[in-house]
């Protein structure tokens, strides 16, 4: 595919490893990534174009009309893949290696489809001037808003794909820090991929863990709690009262809560776990096309801030704006104001 320079802002390398059925020969296209669940990781990477149009905190896609008919795709205006190659294991861990780096994986959440979770992963990259390697983890999400019962399966089928993926980052990736964030039903295969390395005793050398509007059930959440902590050098958890998917899945999962959602005595809070009530930013976290850019953006801020930090802050040093919130355990959380 022939790139249109002056159409856009730059190009995002995003390497993958992915859990989906993939079809065909040793060739690949988009259209043989399906959300069918596979036994083992296709790896590869993607090379994510940026539109000249971008705004800081959106992913700009083709839009449909009343009619149903979808908007063609265009450099200028969308963000799309340019390319598009399968890797073999060898090939994969030779790409990624490099000691002066730092590696950014994306694991994504329900309701988006492999190539959304490319533009996700680059745009917040792009948007933080992240410099690092970019990473996604994409399981076999069917990317429709009416398949969580089917998502949310593949959520628990997924942990072992990532569990494999994150040993080959640590054994043979050679970078220097690894940072994982993990968004909304994301943060379940995650969690299992934890549970994976903390019951085979393998250390993953996670530097920070982020998760972002977690869609765990707050009761595992708090028996996993230690686990969590145990494998990353920091944990940053953007919990949320307003977030539309922790709304949906409370309802559908008949959950007294979740661990990313805020209730009218605030977040689930665990000492040694940095929570950040972000429910005053809008309504989607991450989301597609989103009409809430103002606000989100201060979220992908201080994730920017993170990830492009060479070593930890806490949430006030990089975000001085959010106010500190102790609550009757006498454990501080953090919250942006109203």
């Amino acid at each position: 595919m022939v790139v249109n320079k002056s159409a856009i802002k730059g190009l995002v390398p995003v390497y993958f490893a992915t859990n989906r059925v993939v079809t065909g020969g040793p060739g690949l296209e988009l259209s043989q990534i399906s959300y069918g669940r596979a036994a083992s990781n296709t790896l590869g990477y993607v090379t994510v174009s940026i539109p000249v149009i971008h705004k800081m905190g959106e992913v700009e896609v083709p839009g449909t009309t009343w009619l149903g008919i979808k908007e063609a795709e265009q450099d200028g205006k969308h963000f799309r893949i340019q390319k598009l190659n399968r890797l073999s294991r060898e090939e994969f861990a030779a790409a990624i290696a490099n000691p002066a780096d730092s590696l950014m994986l994306f694991v994504h959440g329900y309701n988006v489809a492999f190539n959304d979770a490319a533009f996700k992963a680059a745009q917040i990259a792009f948007d933080a001037n992240y410099k690092g390697r970019v990473m996604m983890y994409s399981w076999p999400s069917k990317g429709g808003w009416k398949d969580y019962d089917y998502d949310r399966e593949s959520a628990l089928f997924a942990p072992d794909g990532l569990f494999d993926l994150l040993q080959l980052i640590k054994q043979e990736g050679k970078v220097s820090r690894i940072i994982v964030i993990a968004h909304s039903l994301g943060s379940e295969v995650v969690l299992g991929a934890l549970q994976q390395a903390a019951l085979s005793q393998t250390a993953l050398g996670i530097t920070e863990l982020i998760f972002a509007a977690p869609d765990v059930d707050r009761d595992l959440y708090l028996q996993r709690a230690n686990q969590i902590k145990a494998a990353a050098g920091a944990v940053t958890l953007y919990a949320s009262s307003t977030d539309l998917a922790l709304l949906a899945s409370l309802k559908k999962a008949q959950s007294k809560s979740r661990m990313g959602f805020v209730t009218n005595s605030g977040p689930t809070l665990v000492p040694g776990i940095e929570t950040i009530d972000v429910s005053a930013v809008g309504s989607e976290m991450f989301a597609l096309n989103h009409s809430t850019y103002s606000t989100s953006r201060a979220v992908l801020d201080d994730i920017g801030r993170i990830i492009s930090s060479s070593a930890h802050l806490k949430p006030p040093q990089r975000t001085p704006t959010l106010r500190s919130m102790p609550d009757d355990s006498n454990t501080t959380y953090w919250m942006y104001p109203y």
